[in-house]
């Protein structure tokens, strides 16, 4: 094969590997939100958890540096450095979001859907990747919607850490 056609096919074969064979474990599942941990390096997961999103066809609205908010205002806050590190992803699904605001237009409360993924400071190595569900609220239409959603946000964590 010729090398410039032997290194696209190379590329395609690593980036449908996964980097991690990372199990995961859940750590809570309630009605309020979903925590799962996993033995990796933080920016592998994060990343990971970026690529997910972005293979539903979703863009990322905004990163937030929580953990570095934390860091920063600590001479202000009592307490001292709960996270190693700590980011939350927004995005939403003009899809997803459609269905559940055409269903009931209050629904817009729960656009964006957040995914958080840290690092405890006394917890080093175990990454958790957590979101908080939304509630399945409103008629069967709304409620079926929001489930919608709930499992679309699910997919991506356990396909990020897959």
């Amino acid at each position: 094969m010729a090398p410039a056609l032997f290194a696209p096919a190379l590329l395609a074969l690593v980036f449908a590997l996964p980097l991690t064979a990372a199990a995961y474990e859940v750590v809570e599942e309630n009605d309020a939100r979903v925590i799962y941990s996993t033995e990796a390096e933080f920016d592998e997961i994060f990343e990971m958890i970026e690529f997910a999103i972005e293979s539903e066809g979703l863009v990322i609205n905004n990163v937030g540096y929580i953990s570095r908010m934390l860091d920063r205002t600590a001479g202000q806050e009592a307490g001292e450095g709960i996270y190693l590190d700590g980011r939350s992803l927004d995005f939403c699904s003009a899809t997803y979001s459609r269905n559940t605001m055409e269903a009931d237009p209050h629904n817009i409360t729960f656009c964006p859907y957040v995914i958080t993924v840290y690092e405890l400071s006394d917890e080093p190595g175990t990454i958790y990747v957590s979101y908080q569900r939304v509630p399945t609220i409103g008629d069967d239409d709304s409620r079926a919607a929001l489930e919608d959603v709930n499992e679309l946000v699910d997919r991506i964590v356990i396909e990020a850490m897959m």
